[in-house]
């Protein structure tokens, strides 16, 4: 086989890869009604916005600490509903904690990281309905912008990787599309191939340090997806999830349509292993073997996580009846691999694409089930601490939970509305700020002379106090679990 790196343009190779997604996605059936939801529907303080709600099935029980990071899609349409989607934070009770509302544009893989030492919000952001062709963006704990992160030599990175490391660098996935003569699978001699390229960026001085192209390591042979995609082309690696494995600062790069999982050089490049496919270099023990998986990392003591989408399409691509969160073993002087847990919901789901599983502290897993649509965390042994899912069928690419402390440098927001019985509703909310644990009322006659008259524990996104009918002004100021002021919100006049 023969390949030219004459890459087609960028906005060519956005469309067509956002039309094959669409197609790979379409149809998810819609899971609960979205009015029951607590965090569906529009808010007083924010008439804007219609997040996708959240039905959550198995309430928190003994979760880990922190909150739940997803940013809700839908693959099936290309366009973007107003107030809809963007990077979400949620509580274990499904409800908003900050949201950031995209109008252009959509976010995918939303995460927390580490940049220069301090917890910074990250992820992806392109077209509806497209992986491919956007900016990997760096958000600090007051929700302000301070990078968005490039591909560098030409090439834009994609959905699927965006990883911060120690070294003030990014991993970044890169989907770049080849002339290659293709006869060997019974394509054409100037085919259209796509590789993946991983790309290790200097996020100050923008500066390639590292970068591998699948093409040059992994033939298309390895492939067990070959025939041209809606896009037209032959997808042949499907880059999905690039990891360092701390033990020796090596790069764990997962191919979908290989169903294999590399361990490549950080310095040669070359390979060091493959885990599971056509090349296998492990023997696989009883049920550790896995098919176009997603999310594969390295973990402490041999172990590697990652999840087993056990399909590739809907229909006859699928080759497991259900989705796998897998831990594995691996021995690498015995070049075995055992499987460690599997881990199920209380009803098989089957996630075609996408997905992840996080370690957590504790050695439980938070998981993504990608397509199918829900999240869930399993505790140590297995068993489910929590489970939820969007109501209105959307999806997100990875579903995960960190511990986050976020102070916007936005201030509180209040709304009024007359009840006809001689109260008003207050409702107070301030997006994104986490240490907000009472609300208290403030009113006046005289925008500068208001004092306190009523105080009520927080409740969810928006809480709404109610307190007697009044002339005059009225405002809410948050305070922290001591009583402490953390923001008062502009005064309106009732």
């Amino acid at each position: 086989m023969t390949f030219r790196r004459n890459t087609y343009t960028r906005r060519r190779f956005v469309a067509l890869g956002g039309a094959a997604a669409a197609g790979l996605l379409a149809g998810r059936p819609s899971v609960g009604a979205a009015a029951s939801a607590p965090a569906g529907g529009r808010f007083a303080t924010e008439p804007a916005w219609s997040p996708p709600p959240v039905l959550v099935a198995a309430p928190a029980a003994g979760t880990a600490a922190g909150f739940v990071f997803v940013a809700p899609i839908s693959f099936s349409s290309t366009t973007i509903p107003t107030g809809a989607y963007g990077p979400l934070i949620l509580d274990d009770d499904g409800e908003l904690v900050w949201f950031l509302p995209l109008s252009t544009v959509v976010a995918q893989n939303f995460r927390v990281q580490k940049y220069h030492g301090e917890d910074v919000l990250t992820w992806y952001e392109g077209a509806a309905g497209g992986t491919y062709g956007g900016s990997c963006v760096i958000y600090d704990a007051t929700y302000r912008e301070l990078k968005r992160v490039h591909a560098g030599n030409g090439f834009d990175c994609d959905v699927h990787e965006f990883l911060l490391t120690s070294r003030g660098t990014a991993l970044l996935s890169v989907y770049n599309e080849v002339k290659a003569d293709l006869t060997s699978i019974g394509g054409a001699v100037d085919g259209r191939l796509v590789e993946g390229i991983v790309q290790e960026i200097d996020i100050a001085s923008r500066r390639v340090l590292f970068e591998w192209h699948s093409l040059d390591h992994v033939g298309i042979g390895e492939s067990f997806r070959t025939a041209v995609t809606a896009a037209g082309n032959v997808d042949y690696f499907h880059l999905n999830s690039i990891g360092v494995d701390a033990a020796d600062n090596n790069l764990i790069v997962s191919s979908r349509h290989t169903s294999t999982v590399y361990k490549v050089d950080r310095k040669s490049g070359e390979i060091i292993w493959r885990l599971g496919g056509k090349k296998n270099d492990f023997q696989m023990g009883p049920g550790a073997a896995f098919n176009f998986q997603h999310d594969a990392r390295a973990r402490v003591g041999g172990e590697l996580t990652l999840f087993d989408n056990g399909a590739t399409g809907p229909g006859a691509q699928a080759v497991e009846s259900a989705s796998r969160p897998l831990r594995l073993a691996l021995d690498t002087d015995a070049m075995t691999a055992g499987l460690v847990q599997a881990y199920q919901a209380a009803e098989p789901r089957l996630g075609i694409a996408l997905g992840d599983v996080q370690e957590l502290p504790d050695g439980g897993v938070f998981v993504g089930w990608g397509a199918a649509g829900p999240f869930s965390e399993f505790a140590p042994d297995g068993g489910v601490r929590f489970d939820a899912d969007f109501g209105d069928a959307s999806v997100s690419y990875r579903a995960l939970r960190f511990p986050w402390v976020g102070r916007p440098v936005t201030s509180p927001v209040a709304a009024v509305s007359a009840n006809g019985d001689g109260t008003i509703t207050v409702h107070a909310s301030w997006n994104g700020a986490t240490e907000v644990a009472r609300w208290q009322v403030r009113a006046g006659a005289g925008a500068g002379r208001l004092k306190a008259v009523h105080t009520t524990p927080r409740s969810g996104f928006e809480t709404a106090i109610t307190v007697p009918a009044t002339s005059g002004y009225v405002a809410v100021a948050a305070l922290d679990a001591k009583g402490k002021q953390l923001g008062v919100s502009p005064t309106l006049r009732v």
